[in-house]
């Protein structure tokens, strides 16, 4: 943040930005990354543009730095637990997450208590796969992600292509050499699926 107050600075004094309104535009696109606000106020006076702590916000920010709040209606459960069952849940929902963006679930609405159930159960596998790929590269000493892994495995692709007399043949693509790593880390060796079934076929 202090390195692009720097250099916006050093433009206003190389006489590359003037216009106070541009200075104002400027300067505020910078404090705006990074709420940098909360740490920094600036002035342009007669062309000087200056920039300094936050005379309030900068000693409240440095009291918070490094610090989250819990809060919590169980009134048995120790700070400890507390934290460790927010990392969880954290955890949860990051994998649950994850596992959507890559089968591009979208957001479901459900009536019946059934459909509740079934989308529950959807998440619950979802993160129980998240995390066995995740013992799977770590058991490989894969330095990557289980999210990085899933983003890799997106060039393994199935392809059908149509011979012309009424066959479709499925075969599918090896991927990236990333993807090959992953694959082998996760034990999968076998990528020749099952032609689709013809018209008419019935599949058991």
């Amino acid at each position: 943040m202090r390195t692009r107050l720097e250099k916006l600075q050093r433009r206003i004094v190389d006489g590359r930005l003037k216009a106070a309104e541009k200075v104002d535009a400027a300067a505020t696109r910078v404090l705006a990354q990074n709420h940098g606000h909360r740490y920094y106020d600036w002035s342009y006076d007669d062309g000087v543009f200056c920039f300094f702590e936050h005379p309030v916000h900068f000693a409240r920010e440095q009291a918070y730095e490094g610090k989250y709040v819990i809060q919590t209606e169980e009134p048995n459960l120790s700070a400890v637990d507390a934290v460790r069952l927010y990392k969880e849940l954290s955890e949860v929902e990051r994998s649950f997450a994850n596992l959507k963006d890559v089968i591009d679930m979208r957001p479901i609405y459900h009536q019946t208590d059934e459909r509740v159930q079934a989308h529950i159960f959807v998440a619950a596998l979802a993160f129980l796969l998240h995390r066995a790929i995740e013992k799977k590269l770590k058991a490989a000493r894969l330095d990557l992600s289980a999210t990085e892994a899933l983003r890799a495995l997106q060039s393994v692709r199935v392809v059908d292509i149509d011979l012309g007399n009424g066959t479709i043949k499925r075969s599918v693509t090896r991927g990236t050499q990333r993807a090959a790593s992953v694959l082998r880390a996760l034990a999968i060796t076998d990528l020749d699926p099952p032609n689709p079934p013809q018209p008419g076929q019935i599949v058991m």
